[in-house]
C-alpha cells in the first residue's frame, strides 16, 4: 500500500495515510469501531464506549493496559481518540471516512508533539531515539492499515520482519 506522509508544524508531527477501500462506508465504520471487528484485523479486542468522553481501552504486549478517551464521533464519518494519553498527552488519532463510488476513502491522521516523543523515549520506548520512535509509529500505522485492508478484502494478512524493517526505514527517511 502507499506510504503515508509526515507533516511537521512547529513541534507537532502528523502522520497521514489514505486508503481507498472497496467496501461500503458502514462496513469500514464497523471495522474501526466495533470491538469484535477491531480484533479481527488488529489482534486486540478493545473496550470501547463510543461516545465523546467515553473510554477506549486497549491492552498491549498482554499486560500494558492503555485507557484513552474518545474525542469526537460522527458515525459513519469521523472517529477521533487520544493515543496512549498517559505517555503522549497531546497525541490523537483521527479516522475520517467518505463514501466513494467504489467504496470508502479512509484518511487516518496520527498527530503528536515532540514532547510526546521525548516522554515515550523515557518510558515505553526506552533506549530508542526520537527518530526511531517516530519511524516505528509511522510504520506501525501503515502496517495496521494494511491489515485492515487485507482483512476487509479476505486476503492474506501475514507480514514478515523484513517488511516491517523496510517500512521503518522508509518512514525514517521521510523524517530525516
Amino acid at each position: 500500500m502507499a506510504d503515508g506522509t509526515v507533516e511537521r508544524d512547529g513541534d507537532r508531527v502528523t502522520f497521514r495515510y489514505e486508503r481507498r477501500l472497496r467496501h461500503p462506508i458502514d462496513k469500514v465504520w464497523r471495522a474501526i469501531t466495533d470491538p469484535d471487528e477491531l480484533q479481527r484485523w488488529s489482534g486486540m479486542r478493545p473496550e470501547l464506549d463510543l461516545r465523546v468522553g467515553g473510554d477506549y481501552v486497549t491492552t498491549h504486549m498482554e499486560t500494558v493496559r492503555v485507557v484513552d478517551k474518545v474525542l469526537r464521533v460522527d458515525p459513519p464519518h469521523l472517529f477521533e481518540h487520544t493515543f496512549w494519553v498517559h505517555v503522549n498527552p497531546s497525541a490523537t488519532v483521527r479516522w475520517d471516512l467518505s463514501a466513494t463510488d467504489g467504496g470508502t476513502l479512509l484518511v487516518l491522521r496520527h498527530s503528536l508533539t515532540m514532547d510526546d516523543v521525548k516522554n515515550a523515549a523515557g518510558t515505553v520506548g526506552a533506549g530508542m531515539s526520537p527518530l526511531d520512535i517516530l519511524a516505528r509509529n509511522g510504520a506501525g500505522w501503515h502496517h495496521l492499515l494494511d491489515l485492515l485492508t487485507a482483512t476487509l478484502d479476505g486476503a492474506d494478512t501475514s507480514f514478515s520482519q523484513e517488511a516491517e524493517d523496510a517500512l521503518r526505514e522508509r518512514y525514517a527517511a521521510q523524517l530525516a
